[in-house]
């Protein structure tokens, strides 16, 4: 058991560090031809146990940031950091658990390590990842995908997503095991070299076009930490800080500012808005987005970008943080919270089709902190939306590595839209992200600055736009239906 455990550590920690801030991307590849190796030599018991205790310690090396934001800054009591870091870290080791059982299943029912390897693995690994992206409100991190952002297997992110990423990735590691042990050795180099051949060519594909057009944007990082973001003594001083913010960025066509970067009600501040609006109008800024909490007229909260200028509306955040923004628990639970000082107030979820605003005759297509990890959710806007833009405030993780694994995700977004993405923060990491991924340009975390540059709006449509994750899921369902179709008939040929 100590072996297992051992190896399966070492397996999870080689696994996270092909993920942002690391990102040997290799290495994600190499974990899984471990784990298809250790599910073909084990019995499915044994094998869940394998890929249960990798999940978990994956999880817990590569999610320790909530601590910080549970525990240091949320003040909550260090027993319930803890116990929400490893319920959550088991919850995620599960999912693994039952994909190392599914696999070595198919090694001893199929009697063909060729269709388990090849047909099975890839895609019952691929389908857990994808289930677990939509169980339970969703948690996609540490999708398999995200760790090939940097190399050419990204090419097939604007095709299928995320997870298509995650099957070709998967796929290569199969092929790989088959080269290891042997197995039709000559055939198995030819697919690795087909995929990696039409990975590469898909690397010049251009899904979308530009327009004929170049907007400049301004992206104002407020640099404001957690622990002083809601007290009094700074509130006018981060009114200030935004609203100073303005004065040189004169004929701008695009302002961001981050996630409730204005700390309070925006029926609070109705005075401040409309001395925005002047400024706005003073320099010649087309449209300002800012993020700031709002309430309706049935008293229901919602965390909201709301946009000033030309254009005038409120999106409101539509995937919630659970127990962040919302607390699935009994009454009892919440008055418990409640006697702690502990957080326990609902946000509301903002409709599911909300307008966009318009620069000029573009469209903007706003998601709100980690919505913009679910690429199904994104999509809804388009081919409408011309840019992505996302408000984001991670200070809650402090300087942890969740800021750069948060940022891989939201990089993905632009490729699989074809869309530039135009992030603002108020700690890190602000940045103009382009069509193919690469980051045009970014702040330094954790200080205040304006990064001021051009995007071009696009149009057109990738199939992942079109489609969104349902093409890889017909497609592993397809090969997973054939794998096991045609293992049935090799078996009942030769008992006949």
């Amino acid at each position: 058991m100590i072996k297992k455990i051992i190896g399966a550590g070492f397996t999870a920690l080689f696994f996270i560090l092909g993920f942002e801030p690391f990102g040997f991307s290799l290495l994600p590849i190499l974990c899984l031809v471990i784990l298809f190796y250790f599910s073909k030599s084990n019995n499915p018991k044994e094998s869940a146990l394998f890929f249960f205790l990798f999940g978990f310690i994956s999880f817990l090396i590569g999610i320790y940031w909530l601590y910080i934001s549970i525990q240091i800054i949320g003040g909550s009591p260090i027993w319930l950091a803890i116990l929400l870091i490893l319920l959550l870290s088991i919850a995620g080791g599960l999912f693994y658990a039952v994909a190392g059982f599914l696999i070595s299943i198919s090694f001893r029912k199929l009697h063909s390590d060729y269709l388990a390897i090849c047909f099975l693995a890839p895609a019952i690994w691929t389908l857990l990842e994808i289930i677990r992206a939509y169980a339970f409100s969703g948690f996609p991190w540490f999708t398999l995908g995200y760790s090939q952002i940097n190399n050419f297997l990204v090419a097939w992110a604007p095709i299928g997503g995320v997870f298509m990423v995650s099957f070709i990735t998967a796929l290569i590691a199969s092929f790989l095991l088959l080269i290891i042990i042997k197995k039709r050795s000559y055939l198995d180099m030819s697919f690795l070299f087909i995929i990696i051949s039409t990975s590469i060519f898909l690397s010049s594909v251009e899904w979308t076009e530009q327009t004929d057009d170049e907007l400049s944007v301004a992206l104002v990082q407020g640099g404001v930490a957690q622990e002083k973001k809601w007290l009094r003594s700074e509130f006018l001083k981060t009114l200030d800080l935004y609203k100073n913010s303005l004065l040189n960025l004169e004929n701008t066509n695009l302002v961001i500012w981050p996630e409730v970067s204005i700390p309070t009600y925006s029926s609070n501040v109705e005075s401040y808005l409309d001395e925005l609006k002047r400024i706005i109008k003073t320099q010649n800024i087309d449209l300002l987005l800012l993020g700031i909490n709002t309430r309706d007229e049935n008293g229901k909260i919602y965390n909201s970008v709301i946009t000033l200028g030309n254009d005038e509306l409120t999106y409101n955040k539509r995937h919630l943080v659970p127990f962040g923004e919302y607390f699935p628990v009994p009454e009892f639970i919440r008055e418990w919270l409640r006697k702690m000082k502990l957080p326990s107030l609902d946000y509301s979820k903002g409709s599911r089709d909300q307008p966009m605003p318009q620069l000029g005759k573009y469209f903007i297509s706003i998601s709100i902190c980690y919505e913009d990890i679910f690429g199904s959710e994104i999509i809804s806007s388009l081919p409408s939306a011309n840019v992505l833009v996302n408000a984001t405030n991670n200070a809650w993780f402090g300087k942890s590595i969740a800021l750069d694994q948060h940022f891989q995700m939201s990089r993905m977004r632009a490729i699989e839209t074809g869309r530039y993405l135009l992030r603002s923060t108020n700690t890190g990491i602000t940045a103009i992200v382009k069509p193919d991924g690469k980051v045009q340009q970014q702040l330094k975390p954790f200080e205040y600055s304006v990064l001021k540059d051009i995007f071009v709006p696009m149009r057109g449509s990738t199939p992942y736009s079109n489609f969104g994750d349902l093409f890889c899921l017909i497609l592993i369902i397809i090969i997973m239906t054939l794998g096991s179709f045609i293992g049935m008939l090799r078996l009942k040929n030769k008992n006949a």
